[in-house]
């Protein structure tokens, strides 16, 4: 146990109101620390001289009563910000007989709040007679608070101003109702899209212009990429039916190598030539309609 601890429960102590266990600690610290057992020592002497005074009868000093009544009295208790947050009790009729005595008394001594009090007592009487005096309805109080409201008057208008207001009305209620903020993030997309579009193609006329040029260059390199692997596949196909051809009529006989005829090899050639000459031919067809595509993107109309 440290020190802390012992004065925390030194009045337990005193008292035996501790259980064993934290007695015998108490008292071992107390052997321990000399300032906690010059303490302890002090706060029992005191102890016993307390409670042999209050076993002794001593008379009561004269003018004691009135000495405490004086020095407690109402003005000096209760400060004018007290007796104004006690003014709403006071009407409520909720304060208690204590704190009514000290209010009446500082009510009493006090001219500012007893003309602060007369002013709210006034106004109070002024509210019940006004509240109880019967006033009639002016005739243009209706048109009043209706164009103070709605910023018009229904009276005197026609059947189609009143069905216009109303489908007003109910246009302005669905679209508070789908006016969402999905549906504020879907427009915000839509306005990037079409931003994005005239700003790169123009107008959606020159994006499907883009894309159908694009589509007919793609078409054309596949065209171009079957053009070839036909003439691979037609060439394959040649070499190998001279090799069948070989060895039927040679006796089963292979070469040690493979001669291919003079003719078909000017086949090969040939069919390599033309197939070079149509990959040029549809190299420069794709050039030429690009250069058209641009061109025509750049003067704003559709190429033919």
């Amino acid at each position: 146990m440290d020190c802390i601890k012992f004065q925390e429960t030194i009045s337990d102590y005193l008292d035996g109101a501790v259980d064993s266990r934290t007695r015998a600690e108490c008292a071992t610290h107390r052997l321990m620390c000399r300032e906690c057992r010059g303490l302890y020592s002090d706060v029992r002497q005191m102890v016993q001289a307390l409670n042999s005074i209050s076993r002794d009868e001593v008379d009561e000093p004269a003018g004691l009563e009135n000495r405490i009544i004086a020095a407690t009295t109402a003005g000096e208790m209760l400060s004018c910000a007290d007796f104004d947050k006690l003014i709403e009790s006071f009407f409520d009729g909720v304060i208690l007989a204590p704190t009514f005595q000290t209010f009446q008394g500082h009510f009493e001594k006090c001219t500012k709040c007893r003309r602060l009090m007369g002013g709210i007592e006034e106004a109070i009487d002024m509210c019940h007679e006004i509240k109880e005096t019967e006033v009639d309805v002016p005739a243009t109080l209706h048109d009043r608070i209706v164009a103070a409201t709605l910023g018009v008057d229904s009276r005197g208008k026609g059947l189609f101003d009143r069905l216009q207001m109303a489908a007003r009305r109910m246009l302005q209620g669905w679209f508070d109702i789908f006016w969402t903020p999905q549906m504020a993030a879907a427009a915000l997309i839509v306005s990037a899209s079409g931003l994005l579009i005239l700003s790169r193609f123009g107008s959606v006329s020159g994006m499907a212009v883009q894309a159908g040029s694009q589509a007919e260059i793609l078409v054309n390199q596949g065209q171009r990429a079957l053009n070839q692997t036909e003439a691979m596949a037609r060439t394959g196909f040649r070499r190998v039916s001279y090799e069948v051809n070989t060895l039927l009529f040679d006796g089963g006989v292979t070469p040690s190598v493979n001669p291919i005829p003079e003719r078909t090899q000017k086949n090969d050639e040939t069919l390599k030539r033309a197939s070079r000459i149509e990959r040029d031919q549809k190299r420069r067809n794709d050039d030429a309609a690009e250069i058209s595509v641009r061109k025509h993107q750049r003067n704003g109309k559709k190429p033919e």
